[in-house]
């Protein structure tokens, strides 16, 4: 049972709350404390004053892409209805357990990011447990048809016994493009620990 669990929450600390991928090799994670609304229940987007240290985490991102501050600006309120939906679309594929819906909202999925997604689906099942993926993320910014946002990733769970749990919060940056009339995940870096 307590080796069960130990895997278990390893996978999810390699896997979901690191964005579903190991961080790019030779990046640092910055420190990424800071405290979230959790009152606004099925809204992804928070507001600017309870994500600053998220909205830096896009803005220093945004940076390294060497894009000059002249093209980033912020999502219109059509822009972040998509992105919201998209992101919401991602949660429901992971709280389903649903690879197929999973490559709908993340197309560009590789490999190895797959296979680990695989793997803890499979856990997840086996385990009986039936998670409960939460995003809150910082207003993103929009630099041509893509999109960075910054997300506190967690995630709830029933252990074997029935008890509810919550893995220890990550946080992620997400990169969205636009396709067509949608939006879609482009990447997904892990930054670290939330908390």
């Amino acid at each position: 049972m307590k080796k069960e669990m130990n895997l278990f929450l390893a996978l999810l600390a390699a896997v979901v709350l690191v964005g579903s991928c190991a961080a790019e090799e030779g990046s640092k994670a910055p420190n990424t404390n800071a405290s979230f609304d959790t009152g606004a229940q099925g809204h992804i987007f928070q507001g600017a004053t309870n994500s600053q240290k998220l909205q830096t985490a896009v803005a220093k991102d945004v940076r390294n892409a060497q894009v000059s501050n002249a093209s980033v600006r912020a999502a219109s309120s059509e822009e972040l209805g998509g992105m919201e939906l998209t992101l919401q679309k991602y949660r429901t594929a992971f709280d389903s357990l649903s690879l197929s819906q999973m490559r709908q909202v993340w197309p560009g999925l590789d490999h190895r990011r797959e296979v680990a997604l695989k793997d803890v689906f499979k856990f997840l099942r086996a385990s009986s447990s039936a998670p409960n993926l939460g995003l809150e993320c910082a207003p993103p910014t929009v630099v041509g048809d893509s999109a960075k946002v910054a997300c506190r990733e967690t995630l709830g769970y029933r252990d074997a016994r029935g008890k509810d749990r919550t893995a220890q919060p990550g946080v992620v940056s997400i990169s969205l493009k636009r396709q067509s009339d949608k939006w879609v995940v482009e990447t997904m870096k892990g930054l670290g620990n939330a908390d």
